[in-house]
């Protein structure tokens, strides 16, 4: 149910929210909670769910356990599985949508083009395709993962196949006994790969970099399961805090140093064992088995990825790609591999959806001009010279070893106190100083984790720098987000 009708809202509006995935449905249930009633929730897309509107590829799931990739304030006693397909997600969104009233404060198909403040009516003017929206504060509560990252390969457009990118997936084509080219081999290739085995007559992995997969060790809960955590929430609790406390004492130990631990070693250990004990062929095995330190790049996890590497209809292609043609891939080699179709499963551009709208702030500066260099902000959230616009999964707020959905409560949690400073008015922007004294702790503690080695990532810069990672673990991130510290903002009340 997308329902585009909404009663008029006084303007200015108090709040405009960007997105509707799980960050920009939360701050609406909060902002109802504890600010305003007079808000509106833009999505760009025709429904609501984010990146679980927009990631429907075969087998596309979370990587994160079920009870722990909710909001802590409505839990789910009723996931199906360990670990939730995209469909299942999408619903649990629009359940929160219902049950918290958000389908009058959204409006769907409403993208924003550009945000410009007014520095006489002291206000964010929101520019969309036929209208302008005007509104005290922004939460721009749009995440990484719908901007697709493709490849510069010459002749993609070339090809006289079917292509598309994993996160823009066309569901009319078919796959049945075609020959699919699929580029990547990463988070959604691994999901994606096994299901186009079952169908396709040839699948063929273009892998650029091994990577470490961990298994996955999915499994359905039971009937039993579902009304236990039904009728004793506080068992629902316990396990959802046995899963975050999993992700701090276990996995983020991995990536807390650059230098070698004794428990990542043996983690590291364990990972190429397993490869070397599921991978039937001896060449294709040697060709998974990363070089680089287990955690500079992100820890993959999948139950039946190998297994599909072992079916004669799949082959790991590990030569460099030298340009696509009319009929196919031309590797390094000089061999043609013919293809029907070709998925980029290529990830995200996670610095450019920062960017993506135009935000124009006092004196005409320019968000995209503001992070020439590169993005950052204060605590993830606040940006020095843009009064009252605040991010909900800004610079530096991935951690790498635990749910997006908690941080992103932390951080609402900070953003509201801001808007609460300037209730009836008023401006509220982090001091440059400030910022500037936070990244640097942030970039300097980042140089000390496994993110920083001598791998290349999407993680980090070619000058070394990491715009999108934090470098503490989860409950630092909420101690952080705890309180604001007023003497680090500038706060005009009118």
């Amino acid at each position: 149910m997308t329902t585009q009708t909404q009663p008029p809202r006084p303007e200015p509006l108090e709040v405009i929210i960007v997105g509707a995935g799980f960050a920009g449905v939360c701050a609406g249930i909060k902002l109802k909670e504890r600010v305003t009633n007079n808000f509106v929730i833009l999505e760009k897309a025709a429904g609501v769910g984010g990146t679980w509107w927009h990631n429907t590829y075969p087998g596309a799931a979370c990587d994160i356990q079920s009870h722990l990739y909710c909001y802590s304030f409505e839990p789910n006693p009723n996931w199906t599985r360990k670990y939730s397909g995209q469909a299942e997600i999408q619903a649990y969104i629009e359940r929160c949508v219902d049950k918290y009233g958000l389908r009058d404060h959204l409006r769907l198909n409403s993208e924003v083009i550009e945000f410009a403040w007014s520095e006489t009516e002291k206000l964010w003017h929101a520019r969309l395709a036929e209208e302008t929206l005007t509104a005290r504060h922004i939460i721009f509560a749009s995440g990484g993962l719908h901007l697709p990252a493709y490849p510069d390969i010459t002749g993609m457009e070339d090809f006289s196949g079917e292509s598309m990118h994993s996160a823009q997936w066309n569901h009319d084509v078919e796959f049945t006994d075609k020959t699919v080219a699929v580029i990547g081999s990463a988070a959604s290739a691994v999901q994606l790969i096994p299901e186009l085995a079952e169908v396709a007559r040839q699948v063929d992995v273009y892998q650029r970099t091994p990577n470490y997969i961990s298994p996955r060790n999915d499994r359905s809960y039971s009937k039993l399961e579902q009304t236990l955590f039904t009728r004793w929430p506080w068992l629902n609790r316990l396990y959802r805090q046995l899963i975050f406390m999993r992700g701090e004492w276990l996995v983020f130990p991995i990536v807390k140093t650059r230098h070698a631990s004794r428990w990542r070693q043996r983690a590291q250990h364990m990972v190429k064992k397993r490869i070397r004990a599921s991978v039937d062929d001896p060449a294709t095995c040697e060709a998974m088995i990363p070089e680089f330190p287990l955690g500079c790049k992100r820890i993959l996890i999948a139950d039946n990825f190998y297994d599909a590497i072992n079916r004669p209809n799949v082959s790991l292609q590990t030569a460099g790609i030298a340009r696509i043609q009319s009929e196919g891939i031309v590797n390094t080699e000089g061999e043609t591999l013919p293809a029907d179709i070709i998925v980029y499963a290529t990830g995200f551009d996670l610095e450019g959806y920062m960017r993506q709208t135009e935000v124009t702030g006092p004196g005409g500066i320019k968000l995209s001009e503001a992070w020439s260099d590169m993005p950052q902000a204060y605590k993830g959230g606040f940006i020095s010279g843009f009064p009252n616009f605040y991010m909900t999964t800004g610079p530096n707020t991935g951690v790498g070893s635990t749910s997006v959905v908690y941080m992103i409560e932390a951080q609402l949690g900070l953003i509201l106190q801001a808007i609460e400073k300037t209730r009836g008015g008023g401006t509220i922007a982090v001091r440059e100083e400030a910022q500037n004294r936070y990244n640097h702790d942030i970039q300097s503690a980042l140089q000390e984790t496994v993110w920083a080695g001598n791998c290349s990532s999407w993680y980090k810069r070619e000058d070394g720098r990491i715009p999108s990672l934090y470098p503490y673990d989860a409950r630092t991130f909420l101690r952080d987000h705890q309180e604001l510290v007023e003497e680090d903002f500038e706060v005009s009340v009118s």
